[in-house]
């Protein structure tokens, strides 16, 4: 994986911290510093190990945009997400609140699934299309989508598919657990998530440059020991790197540059 080196922010363990106080925060509606947005474009390199120490196997790339554009006559966030191997296996473009990230529309499509959905908020209208399974889509995944979709105007949420923005919102505190009432659009019903600020680390960039964060860690409650857990900048707010894993190993999202907005 020599092509990472001069790529990619190259994130080195050097500190850790105990978090030393416990404090529980439901994430809502004006909870999220909205003024942290990180406008612009900005990209990350995903890949997985089967251990720590073996080799970096089927890179990702992963291309995002953020910006403030006008959708229906008012300012609304748009992010959108391009995802490449060999050849582009998903795409995604979702709009959002300017006042609390909640979603107004989310479109998606996954090369692996063979079809597309989008989610229009404001109408509560669910679409599905096909866009290469033989047999067309299951009549049963449709329904599930669906009910899973009028469920989650239940209460506020956020949405799981941009959680690396989310997590730049948020306000971090040592020893605070983040409750986040989460929904993926398509892939299940909305579900509170906890995630811990565990302590501090330093990582250090391919220039020698220090970067103090946040560590924010989520354990898996359907996979035994399994965890995702983000490294983010105090100063900046940028997510640097995500380091998951479960029965299949590791998988690993690192930050490509420095971001510039």
């Amino acid at each position: 994986m020599k092509i990472l080196s001069f790529f990619i922010l190259s994130l080195v363990f050097v500190k850790y911290h105990t978090a030393q106080a416990a404090d529980t925060l439901h994430v809502g509606a004006h909870d999220l510093n909205m003024r942290a947005l990180q406008k612009g474009e900005y990209n990350y390199i995903v890949y997985f190990r089967k251990t720590k120490e073996s080799p970096s196997r089927s890179a990702i790339l992963v291309r995002m945009n953020v910006n403030i554009q006008e959708y229906k006559n008012k300012p609304a966030i748009v992010v959108t997400q391009q995802w490449e191997r060999d050849t582009i296996i998903h795409t995604a473009r979702s709009i959002f609140n300017t006042n609390d990230f909640s979603t107004i529309s989310h479109d998606t499509w996954w090369k692996a699934l063979g079809y597309s959905m989008k989610f229009d908020f404001d109408t509560r209208k669910v679409e599905y299309k096909n866009a290469g399974l033989k047999n067309g889509i299951p009549d049963s995944v449709i329904k599930k989508g669906i009910a899973d979709f009028e469920q989650s105007f239940e209460k506020y949420n956020l949405n799981w598919h941009d959680d690396l923005i989310i997590y730049t919102l948020l306000p971090y505190r040592e020893g605070t657990t983040f409750i986040i009432n989460f929904y993926d659009p398509g892939f299940g019903k909305a579900e509170e998530v906890a995630y811990a600020v565990t302590g501090s680390e330093i990582l250090i960039s391919h220039d020698g440059q220090k970067r103090a964060c946040w560590v924010l860690n989520h354990n898996d409650r359907d996979e035994p020991g399994g965890y995702e857990r983000f490294w983010i900048d105090k100063k900046t707010h940028e997510v640097l790197k995500e380091e998951d894993f479960g029965r299949n190993g590791y998988r690993y999202k690192l930050k490509i540059g420095i971001s510039g907005n």
